[in-house]
């Protein structure tokens, strides 16, 4: 009898010992989430075009990675480092800044703050951190077809003055990269064709100032231009808001703006994009993974999605196969290193 009230008495005490083990499982503490935060310059994220390609990125890790998120946006020019720097003091696992304008503060952060990581979207930083990635886009090799293209539709649509216009927000490399090649994509086409489609075009000097690109592109549909190519945020937003107004077509950039931008989609022949959400997400998962790339460069370009051109949309059955054949062989020139952007 004695072992019988043994043996009860065991088994009480290891199924009490089961219990408290499986209670403790099933309240264990979840993992810390990861702490991201994006700054950028400007007065929001969702501008239509650059900013909020870079939101959608990080919205869609936000999702798939289950991260804690902290968006943080101004348009002073003198306090990036004290801005970056409170995510630093939090010990942000991750702190993403965008534009050119980041890049002495992020270095100064990293250095400071060498248990974060940090990442410079859409330039190279100067000076090489181990504990940060610069994010790069080849879209020379988008515009530069773009401009075979606005050449080609300018040359078909006015017989007496077929002209092409930019218009850019800051005369900056960033800015450069998506306009020179546009113009040595004209030149492509003038020799190909034996015309002489000419172009203009002026730099607003300001990213967030849609009346003035408005006033710009009056200026140069006044001289003749035929095709409108807005680049930089606002600013080129208001240049292609103008175009409509006065019947003529665009070229966007960035993203698809057909889509983020629908006051304008009907004059859009296309879009010189950049794979901003998918480079963020890409770096932003490869922090998870714990194969951050620190110390080196992310670029997008035709080869890997990290460029393209936007589709036709309403403009797919105006242009002719032969020219659409014309620009997936630059596309296909351009990644096998047969044809230079100029860039």
């Amino acid at each position: 009898m004695k072992n019988i009230y043994k043996l009860t008495f065991l088994s009480i005490i290891i199924l009490v010992v089961t219990t408290i083990s499986c209670k403790k499982e099933d309240e264990k503490i979840p993992e810390q989430l990861l702490k991201v935060a994006m700054l950028a310059q400007g007065f929001t994220y969702d501008d239509l075009s650059f900013l909020q390609n870079c939101k959608a990125g990080i919205e869609l890790a936000k999702t798939d990675f289950n991260l804690e998120v902290e968006y943080n946006i101004d348009t002073a020019t003198d306090n990036y480092q004290l801005r970056i720097d409170a995510f630093g003091d939090q010990d942000f696992d991750l702190i993403i800044a965008i534009g050119f304008m980041w890049n002495d503060a992020v270095i100064a952060a990293a250095k400071k703050y060498p248990a974060s990581k940090f990442v410079l979207v859409d330039t190279e930083l100067s000076e090489l951190q181990a504990n940060a990635v610069s994010i790069l886009f080849d879209v020379d090799e988008a515009s530069y077809s773009l401009g075979f293209l606005s050449a080609w539709w300018a040359d078909n649509h006015d017989a007496v003055n077929p002209a092409i216009a930019y218009v850019g927000a800051l005369e900056i490399p960033q800015i450069r990269q998506f306009i020179e090649p546009w113009i040595n994509g004209l030149d492509r086409y003038n020799q190909k064709y034996g015309r002489t489609v000419a172009h203009y075009g002026d730099y607003a000097g300001d990213f967030f100032n849609p009346d003035l690109g408005k006033h710009i592109a009056d200026s140069l549909i006044t001289l003749g231009a035929d095709v409108i190519f807005g680049v930089g945020s606002e600013t080129g937003n208001g240049s292609l808001l103008k175009a409509k107004e006065l019947g003529k077509v665009g070229i966007g950039v960035d993203v698809d703006q057909y889509i983020s931008f629908p006051e304008v989609s009907d004059i859009l022949l296309s879009c010189a994009m950049k794979g901003l959400d998918n480079a963020i997400y890409a770096v932003v998962k490869s922090y998870v993974d714990n194969t951050f790339p620190g110390g080196g460069v992310y670029t997008g370009k035709l080869s890997n999605d990290g460029v393209g051109l936007a589709p036709y949309h309403n403009y797919e059955s105006q242009i002719p196969d032969s020219i659409k054949i014309e620009i997936e062989a630059i596309k296909a020139g351009i990644i096998d290193g047969s044809i230079s952007t100029g860039w």
